[in-house]
């Protein structure tokens, strides 16, 4: 028998072709059958292979998911102890920048209903022999800023404060003794602040603690010379526009020839506190020292506003030891004038 040699060589051809058409065919009719059929999609373990199945299955055009929102961040609480100490890191400002401390004031008018004309001491050194004159009518003011030392004692936690406080009572009215100044006094500090933000419940924040040393004197010779040096401890609280400072100190004692005020622990007692409220633009504080058998003081300051940044400041005052030469001396004072810086 005989046969083409071609014909021979076609069939394997004809056979893969026949092979692929059927594939080909049957990859349509299981294309066809899934557009019927959701059901069977659901055996496609991708998310997103799924759902595009599901949408070809009823004729829908596939659409890409929308990538998640981002997350959008909790609005901090504002804190005005942050700011003032930077403790927390928004607030962060560096070193060596001159910042406020505790208010600074100008009293253009203070009234004292008892004038010390005869400051004494149990050190006979630091007692006057005869009144001096003193009017009962001053001027007042006080300037106070602080500067960071050190950023991150312990780690990145705590930081190195140095303020200073100067507090002068001028006898500007006094024309018939060259108005001299009566009293200044002289305070540095050095501070080690730290930030807590603990909760003490009711919405308030235990929100910093400090501990430091401080050196308080008036700068003058004997018998009107008084000074005295502390360690100091400190808290912050605060809700809202309202901060309470809790302060408790210890005196390094002196001896006896030396010491200008042997006895002012017994009338400035060991500690004090301060509160002070936010009311828009007023902003009102009130200091408790306690001494012992009555012999703390009070103090109330309130600054208002009078024309754009310009305010106004009025301060009353009763007890003892408005002034470090008045320390064993009991007055009730008044005074009025205009504020620069306020606590918070």
């Amino acid at each position: 028998m005989s046969f083409d040699k071609n014909q021979t060589t076609g069939r394997p051809r004809l056979a893969a072709l026949q092979q692929g058409a059927g594939a080909l065919g049957l990859a349509v009719l299981s294309a066809g059958a899934l557009a019927g059929n959701p059901g069977a999609c659901a055996a496609i373990a991708d998310n997103t292979e799924r759902l595009a199945c599901y949408d070809e299955s009823v004729g829908r055009p596939h659409q890409e998911a929308p990538p998640p929102a981002a997350a959008v961040p909790l609005a901090r609480e504002p804190s005005a102890l942050s700011k003032r100490w930077e403790l927390d890191a928004e607030d962060k400002r560096g070193t060596f920048l001159i910042t406020p401390y505790k208010p600074t004031y100008i009293l253009l008018g203070r009234w004292t209903n008892s004038a010390n004309r005869m400051p004494t001491s149990p050190n006979p050194a630091n007692a006057l022999n005869e009144p001096v004159d003193v009017d009962p009518v001053e001027a007042k003011y006080q300037i106070s800023f602080k500067t960071k030392l050190w950023e991150g004692l312990v780690g990145r936690h705590g930081d190195l404060w140095l303020g200073y406080t100067q507090q002068s009572n001028w006898q500007v009215y006094n024309k018939s003794f060259s108005s001299p100044f009566r009293e200044t006094g002289y305070e540095p500090e050095l501070m080690a602040v730290f930030r807590t933000n603990l909760d003490a419940g009711l919405g308030f924040k235990v929100k910093m603690l400090s501990v430091g040393l401080n050196h308080q004197s008036n700068g003058r010779g004997q018998p009107l010379s008084r000074s005295w040096n502390r360690l100091m401890l400190q808290g912050g609280i605060e809700r809202g526009d309202f901060a309470l400072m809790l302060r408790s100190w210890k005196r390094f004692e002196e001896t006896a020839s030396k010491d200008d005020n042997p006895d002012i622990s017994r009338y400035l007692g060991y500690g004090d506190l301060q509160a002070i409220w936010r009311l828009d633009a007023h902003e009102l504080s009130f200091n408790l020292r306690p001494g012992f058998s009555s012999r703390g003081s009070a103090q109330v300051d309130w600054t208002f506003p009078i024309h754009r940044n310009l305010k106004g400041y009025l301060q009353f005052f009763t007890g003892y030891g408005e002034t470090l030469i008045d320390y064993n001396h009991r007055q009730s004072t008044f005074g009025l004038g205009v504020s620069l810086v306020d606590w918070l």
